[in-house]
Parts: structure tokens; C-alpha cells; sequence
């Protein structure tokens, strides 16, 4: 059966009717337990098939990264969540990168952003054969309550790029 977006969209806006003055209140813990998620019964999983020294590999963070200086940060303010992602290069170092996610401790991926975006160890994999290709571009997403505008716009935009670099396999790094 598929998502019914409507059905969650006026669930989620109840939500957040309900929840602004906890949320305002920092009181996060309190409108989680109130939040409408959505549970699929219809992904269509895909084994595996291929040979991972054959195939091109992107990374996806959800925590928050962006570029400083050339790439806004994330809104971490509004109750929907920012639900745009930043593209990070292959080539990236960690001082280039700031992070924007108001809803974890930052100081271990501050530290080594391996931690929340191993790109170093991707770098490491393919020079060793392991794996065939890392992907030149990269992906961070923010905290996202607002499911309709990320799988209605968003997503489509982002499978449309790791298309066009020819991305056979993603490996998400939730944060």
C-alpha cells in the first residue's frame, strides 16, 4: 500500500499546530512522541547484485555538514526541519566543513568528521580496490519533519544528481 501524503500532511500539520509551543520550549522529547511518522509496507528492496570493486559509491549524511563560505547552513530554527541538502566534494577537508543540526552533540564529529561522514575511509577503500569508485559529490541532509515537501521535491532533485554521476550504491550515515 503506498504512503497516502495526504493523510500525512493533514496529520503533520495537526502536529505541528499542537506542538509549536513545546517545540518554541525546547521540550523536543515531548512532540517526538506526538509525531505522525510514517511506516511504508511497500519499499521495493532490491538484493544486491554486482561486485562492490565495480561500483561507484556516494555518501549521505544526515548531519548537517555544509560548506563554510560557499553554502548556507542549514535552518535549524523551524519546526519542519530544513529539507534541502548541500553537495560535498570528494576532495573536501574536515576545516572547510561547518555543521548545522540542532539536534545532536557535534563535539566527536568536530573532532573527526569520519565519524558522521567517512570519506577518508571511502578515499582508503577505493585506493585499495575494495570498493570501484567514490563519487566526486556527496550529500548531507539536516533533521526533516516535513516528509511531503522532502519526498515531493526534494528527493527527486537528489536522485536526479547521483544519476547523472553515475551512483550505483549510497551508503547513509544517519546522525
Amino acid at each position: 500500500m503506498p504512503i497516502d501524503l495526504d493523510k500525512f500532511k493533514h496529520a503533520y500539520e495537526k502536529w505541528v499546530e499542537e506542538s509549536l509551543p513545546d517545540y518554541r520550549a525546547g521540550n523536543m522529547k515531548e512532540i517526538v512522541k506526538k509525531y505522525p511518522f510514517i511506516v511504508s509496507t511497500d519499499v521495493p528492496w532490491t538484493p544486491y547484485q554486482g561486485r562492490p570493486s565495480n561500483q561507484t559509491f556516494a555518501l549521505v549524511t544526515s548531519g548537517g555538514l555544509y560548506l563554510k563560505g560557499s553554502q548556507p547552513p542549514f535552518d535549524t530554527v523551524s519546526i519542519h526541519g530544513d529539507t534541502s541538502f548541500r553537495e560535498i566534494p570528494k576532495t573536501v577537508r574536515q576545516e572547510d566543513l561547518g555543521i548545522a543540526h540542532a539536534h545532536y552533540d557535534h563535539s566527536l564529529a568536530e573532532q573527526d568528521i569520519n565519524i558522521i561522514f567517512p570519506i577518508k575511509r571511502f578515499i582508503e577503500l577505493e585506493k585499495e580496490g575494495i570498493i570501484g569508485k567514490v563519487a566526486e559529490t556527496h550529500y548531507s541532509f539536516s533533521y526533516v519533519n516535513d516528509v511531503v515537501t522532502l519526498v515531493t521535491q526534494t528527493i527527486p532533485k537528489f536522485i536526479s544528481r547521483i544519476k547523472a554521476e553515475g551512483v550505483a550504491i549510497l551508503f547513509l550515515v544517519p546522525v
